[in-house]
């Protein structure tokens, strides 16, 4: 289960930003975008943001976790799919597919109440 140290790294990362920004009052909330190729279950995020965040600055703090479909493109038919399956093989031709979103994990913000 990889879901533990990316939480950590998410976790870690957001107190750098409010440090390195001088963020003063509570930070509420963390936002972070995760797409469906990555292969995380948010479930399982929020269960080690959780047992992380104790005395941390994000100690009252919640993980919110948005997932990205997956687009791909299909060069030979030239169609796009959007899909919630990690799938790169063209539902119309059979063909390969190119992986346009579905890879993201970004933290897309921190909410903070002063």
């Amino acid at each position: 289960m990889h879901e533990g140290a990316i939480t950590r790294s998410i976790l870690d990362a957001a107190i750098a930003a409010l440090a390195e920004n001088e963020v003063r009052g509570t930070a509420r909330e963390v936002r972070v975008t995760v797409g469906v190729c990555q292969g995380l279950v948010p479930d399982a995020m929020q269960m080690f943001f959780d047992a992380f965040k104790a005395e941390t600055p994000l100690a009252e703090a919640e993980l919110v976790v948005e997932l990205q479909r997956m687009v791909a493109h299909c060069p030979s038919c030239r169609q796009d799919f959007e899909r919630d399956e990690p799938i790169l093989i063209c539902e119309v031709c059979g063909s390969p597919m190119n992986l346009i979103k579905g890879k993201e994990l970004l933290i897309t913000a921190i909410e903070v109440e002063e």
